[in-house]
């Protein structure tokens, strides 16, 4: 039996991989402004999942529409220590921001990708069997609630889902992952070791 060998991601040179640039590089940057330019945290939460918010529920690589998109968000620093930060070291934080996420389609189609300021590449799309799909699907109705807190910055994980007709969003510590939501990430990852 050959071992499996993860999928090598492609440079991002097709006319699909560049959307899925010019789609995440407003993601970072609407984060990394957010992020940065609130002087007002009082609503730090509801500034912070905004771009996700308005994120298109549909993906151009996935020809059927979303279930589930997981980012993984690094790189960032907390809002407050950013108040302090000098106009060149918060452009350093912006610089220095990566998404890594995994969108998943209501046919069971998911593919990956990882998105910075200096690089976009994006993986195969693979499949989920009925029986994944399913247990996907039971896994998302019991995602925990996160309370409207924002967990620290540098790890972050957001949840995108669709629930009661609507997309909900939950962002948690990726180093302090629900088992809900760790579940999910060990799902998606399978055959291989982790999904991010």
């Amino acid at each position: 039996m050959k071992p499996q060998v993860k999928p090598s991601f492609s440079p991002a040179s097709s006319r699909l991989a560049r959307q899925v640039c010019q789609l995440c590089a407003v993601v970072i940057f609407s984060v990394a402004a957010t992020s940065l330019s609130a002087a007002d945290f009082t609503n730090a939460y509801a500034s912070w999942i905004k771009p996700w918010a308005d994120r298109p529920a549909t993906s151009p690589a996935l020809e059927t529409p979303l279930k589930l998109i997981i980012s993984n968000v690094r790189g960032e620093t907390n809002a407050d220590a950013v108040v302090a930060m000098t106009p060149m070291e918060r452009l350093n934080v912006a610089y220095h921001i990566q998404v890594s996420a995994t969108e998943v389609a209501t046919n069971g189609g998911f593919r990956s990708y990882i998105v910075s300021n200096t690089d976009a590449r994006t993986g195969d799309v693979r499949w989920l069997s009925p029986n994944e799909i399913g247990q996907l699907d039971e896994l998302i109705s019991i995602l925990p609630e996160d309370n409207s807190q924002l967990p620290p910055a540098g790890n972050r994980i957001v949840f995108q889902f669709r629930a009661d007709g609507q997309w909900r969003i939950r962002v948690y510590d990726g180093n302090n992952l629900p088992p809900e939501a760790h579940a999910i990430l060990n799902l998606l990852a399978k055959p291989y070791a982790k999904l991010f």
